[in-house]
Order: C-alpha cells, then structure tokens, then sequence
C-alpha cells in the first residue's frame, strides 16, 4: 500500500475513534442533564411540601378540666390551609348534653371549614372521658382529611383514632389550670380581708 492509502486509513480511524468518544460524551451529558433536571424537580417539590400547611384532627383530653375529651382541629404548617374537609367514620359519640353539639361539629367538618391559619386549633367538646369510654373493647374511627394550600390540594390523609386507647391514663390538668386556682383562692383571700374578717387568718392557697 502506498502512503495516500495508510494517511486515508489512519484518518478513518481517528474518525471513528473520534465519533466513538464524542458519543460516550453525549451520552454521559444527556445523563447529566437528566440527573440535574430530577434534582431541580426534587428540590421544587421540597419547597412546595415545607410551603402547605399540615392540617390534623384528633381526639384529645381537655388542657383544662383534664377530663373532658375534645374533638380537636388543627393547623401545624407555615400556611393557611383552606377547604378544609375531615370525615369521621363512624361519627363521635357525645354525652346527652353535647349530643347535638357534637353532631353540628362533625357536620360542619364534613361540609368543609373554609381556612385555618398556621398555628390555629379549634375545639369541640364531647363529654367527660370517664362517660365515653367503654371498660372494655376498641372505640374504632376512621378519618379522612383533605385540604388545600398555596399551591393546591395537599395530599389526603386516612388514619384510625380510637379514644380507648386513653382508659387509663393519667388525668390530670394543664399547669396554667393550677396557677388560675391558686390566683382564684388567694383573690379570695384578699377580698376576706378587705370586707374586714379578722375572726380567722386567711388560708394560704394550695395547689390542686
């Protein structure tokens, strides 16, 4: 073979060599891209998930009284959630007294509550806890939780409540409960003495 024919077979394999890599380059930027593209679509929806609001229902005990048990609505997200939907299957029971009440409550839930700010909670009472709960056996409820944020319906939520799993434990009322007795009985006191009865000391206030 002459020179030409080894200068045309050496240009045709670097042809080769050089499509071969500029290949694998392509291939390896078309990965790239791809891979920058589903983080930047991952980071987007972290953002989106820590903007919507986190809305939640549970049944709890009173901070207060410490033995009513409320149905209590909730909002622990950055925004405001809206259209706010929860369905209890089946519906809460309630003392005579509250029976209605209760009932209203859970209906208004079903039809919707049209916002709640980040922070807000919103309580319905349903009776004392010691005239709910059953001695014995599961108090089953299923609840659906839908909602709306600022960019769009936040994913629904299913889960199962049952108030029985509260028999037993401790009641007992919130501190700032305590403190309102104590400054109760030392007002109490005070206005003993300024009506001027002086047949007994004045009890200290004690904490209950």
């Amino acid at each position: 073979m002459n020179a030409q024919t080894w200068v045309a077979i050496a240009a045709a394999v670097i042809a080769v060599t050089a499509l071969y890599f500029n290949a694998r380059y392509t291939r390896a930027a078309d990965r790239a891209a791809r891979s920058a593209e589903a983080q930047t679509k991952i980071q987007q929806q972290l953002r989106i998930d820590a903007a919507q609001p986190y809305v939640w229902v549970d049944v709890r005990p009173d901070d207060v009284t410490g033995t009513l048990l409320n149905l209590v609505i909730g909002n622990s997200g950055p925004t405001v959630a809206t259209n706010i939907r929860v369905q209890i299957e089946p519906s809460l029971p309630a003392i005579d007294q509250l029976r209605e009440r209760a009932q209203a409550a859970q209906a208004r839930l079903a039809d919707g509550i049209r916002s709640l700010a980040p922070g807000r909670t919103i309580a319905w009472p349903l009776g004392q806890g010691f005239n709910l709960l059953h001695t014995d056996g599961p108090q089953v409820h299923t609840f659906t939780v839908t909602a709306d944020g600022p960019f769009g319906a936040v994913p629904s939520q299913t889960y199962i409540i049952d108030p029985a799993d509260l028999r037993g434990s401790l009641d007992r009322p919130a501190p700032l409960h305590k403190l309102a007795k104590v400054v109760e009985e030392l007002s109490r006191t005070l206005q003993s003495a300024s009506n001027g009865r002086t047949d007994a000391a004045p009890a200290l206030p004690q904490w209950r």
